[in-house]
């Protein structure tokens, strides 16, 4: 959440190709659905005989940054919703019926959460604490009956004794995700936040302290009885400093089961997202340094698919927040450092050597949404290890799921303008399908030849430097600046052989003050930072 107010764009060229990977290709398309759903976002979801099941979250748009005003009561979801999508129904349930405790855990926003069977487990989340008269990040962990909550919704009783929670300072979290793999859970990343929310702090408002971890324990619940077993915890305070990420499942190309975590705000030094995945199993973790995903940052709709004929590892994002978007007239990458709302829909696929290539898509979004909603799979999808669509038992087009939720914008921007008469939430489910019967695709592949580019001071006087790093070998590397007409002024760097971290100090002299583009090429990708000169 806590963030300092950045007006700095950059502007990015890249190359791009169309992608001709031997790979079974496949379209992706979207269309409306019919489907009446509560809007409602940053909560818990379940899909539960056949019903979506939504606890938790907002029922307003994005948060007003300034102090005071942000994460309103007025703007939490206090019923429990249950959604029949077959006969397009819904019923609810009035969650303040609940024990306090547990009604102000699971009525929080950005909880962690996973459906395991006909259990919900909901842990920490940020949100009124009524007792204290503050905000807080919960300490605790909720078990919900799904089976029991589709009893109480049918029946018009109270929902009270389908919930159980425990109280664990370890379970604080908000903004993480929450993913298992065999018996063990894990609690990865996000941060305790604790007093009322701000753009900036101000005056010991609030404490805010990231993880830095990924918290693995076991859960043991007979239906009475909860509790927590086996906690351990690993900590990297640079690359798991991250919350509001996205966590998907994986078949790795060893054939292993576990998860991606994909973008999350903010890095340890700069008001920046992550670009860089980290690939966790039951036996390693994997920091892919070298590779940046440049089209999604922010926790959206997702959903995996897998190739097993060729051993393809696909993640289709959707929507969302996103340090760049990309003009495909022009090819170029722009990245706002405000992290906006985007229509781009991308993916990342991994061959079977655990390559990482990055797609922009030629369908987009019909709206600024995606952030924070959640794909929910069609029931009659083939599935991997009962999470991944099962690409190659797909034939014809084939409806694989539905992105239901989460917040809409009227444009990418309105965090620093109104971001509660210019956003809500998305009460528009959309369908997504699959086609399989083209032969090939008009991906735009994006290049991954120079990585971790900042060029600062902007804006500056004279002394300009430039930081970036050559993440495959050694490659031919340039730096030129460049008015906005596009004429080159100045060859600050020629052509030379380079590999690894770089760091440049420029004077620039006598060039006038005003705007100007200071382009770094590295091999045949070129990116593009527009600076301003001041005297």
């Amino acid at each position: 959440m806590n963030r300092s107010i950045q007006w700095v764009f950059f502007v990015l060229f890249v190359s791009v190709v169309t992608g001709t990977t031997a790979q079974q290709p496949f379209a992706v398309y979207l269309q409306p659905s019919s489907i009446n759903v509560p809007a409602t976002h940053s909560g818990a979801f379940a899909d539960w005989n056949g019903k979506w099941i939504f606890i938790g979250g907002r029922i307003d748009g994005l948060h007003i940054m300034q102090a005071m005003q942000a994460f309103p009561t007025y703007g939490r979801n206090d019923s429990i919703y249950i959604v029949d999508p077959v006969s397009n129904t819904h019923t609810s349930l009035d969650a303040t019926l609940l024990q306090p405790d547990i009604y102000q855990a699971v009525t929080s926003s950005n909880m962690e959460f996973y459906q395991d069977g006909k259990y919900l487990y909901m842990i920490g989340g940020y949100g009124k604490m009524s007792a204290q008269n503050s905000w807080i990040t919960f300490p605790s962990i909720v078990s919900v009956d799904l089976d029991c909550l589709e009893l109480a919704a049918a029946s018009g009783t109270s929902p009270g004794a389908c919930f159980r929670q425990i109280i664990d300072t370890n379970m604080a979290v908000a903004g993480g995700m929450l993913e298992k793999i065999d018996s063990t859970y894990y609690l990865t990343f996000g941060h305790r936040f604790d007093g009322l929310y701000a753009a900036v702090a101000m005056g010991g408002m609030f404490t805010q302290q990231y993880t830095n971890e990924i918290r693995r324990f076991s859960i043991q619940d007979d239906g009475v009885n909860l509790s927590i077993s086996n906690y351990s915890a690993l900590q990297d305070t640079t690359v798991y400093h991250r919350r509001d990420l996205n966590l998907v499942p994986q078949i790795y190309p060893s054939g292993d089961y576990g998860f991606t975590a994909f973008g999350g705000v903010f890095q340890k030094n700069a008001d920046l997202p992550y670009l860089t995945p980290i690939d966790i199993t039951a036996n390693t973790i994997q920091h892919q340094s070298t590779f940046n995903q440049n089209l999604s940052q922010y926790t959206s709709a997702v959903v995996p698919v897998y190739d097993s004929t060729n051993n393809f590892m696909h993640t289709i994002f959707f929507g969302g927040m996103s340090l760049y978007t990309l003009d495909t007239i022009t090819q170029t990458l722009i990245q706002d450092t405000l992290v906006p709302f985007v229509t781009t829909v991308s993916k990342i696929s991994r061959d079977g050597t655990g390559g990482l290539s990055e797609f922009k898509l030629p369908v987009n979004m019909p709206a600024f949404i995606g952030s924070n909603a959640v794909f929910i799979l069609d029931p009659l999808m083939p599935l991997k290890n009962n999470r991944i669509v099962n690409l190659n038992q797909l034939s014809g087009v084939t409806r694989i799921g539905y992105i239901v939720g989460g917040i809409q914008s009227d444009y990418p921007n309105v965090g620093q303008l109104d971001p509660v008469g210019m956003s809500r939430p998305n009460a528009q489910v959309i369908e997504v399908f699959i086609d399989k019967t083209v032969s090939s695709t008009h991906e735009l592949q994006i290049k991954n030849a120079v990585n971790n580019l900042s060029v600062y001071p902007n804006p500056l006087k004279d002394v300009l430097n430039v930081d970036f790093t050559v993440p495959y070998g050694t490659e031919t590397c340039a730096v030129q600046l460049f008015n906005v007409e596009g004429r080159l002024l100045r060859t600050l760097l020629q052509e030379k052989k380079l590999s690894g971290d770089q760091h440049f100090q420029f004077q620039l002299g006598s060039i006038k003050p005003g705007t100007y583009l200071c382009r770094v090429r590295v091999g045949d990708t070129v990116k593009g930072v527009k600076l301003v000169v001041e005297r």
